[in-house]
């Protein structure tokens, strides 16, 4: 298990790094710090997961789908995704979440231009 962690970490390391450095403070969401599991579990704002989802996959990048966390992947507030850094490279996992981010970040601003 020891190994398994060290090869794991990294990548978690690199999803709260880039998750902080993006988004904290931002108030464009929240997320959760695993202390073991597979999983980083990310809330936008009510409204946007499914968005964020779309906007990743119309730039090539593939996410666990909306909701997956929810029975029956229905998240009745539409905010949640599940960040899964456990089996691509450091590389790949850097690479997604700076999308990732930007995806956040434009859903976000587009929901609040909405509401204007």
């Amino acid at each position: 298990m020891a190994a398994h962690a060290a090869l794991v970490r990294p990548r978690f390391e690199c999803v709260l790094e880039i998750l902080e450095r993006e988004l904290g403070d931002s108030g464009m969401g929240r997320w959760t710090t695993p202390r073991g599991g597979y999983f980083v579990s990310f809330d936008t704002l009510p409204g946007l997961a499914q968005q964020v989802v779309d906007l990743a996959a119309a730039i090539g990048v593939k996410l666990t789908p909306a909701g997956a966390t929810f029975p029956y992947g229905r998240d009745p507030l539409d905010c949640n995704i599940r960040l899964a850094p456990t089996y691509p490279s450091l590389d790949d996992v850097r690479t997604t979440l700076e999308a990732f981010t930007t995806c956040v970040q434009l859903a976000t601003v587009r929901q609040r231009l909405a509401g204007a």
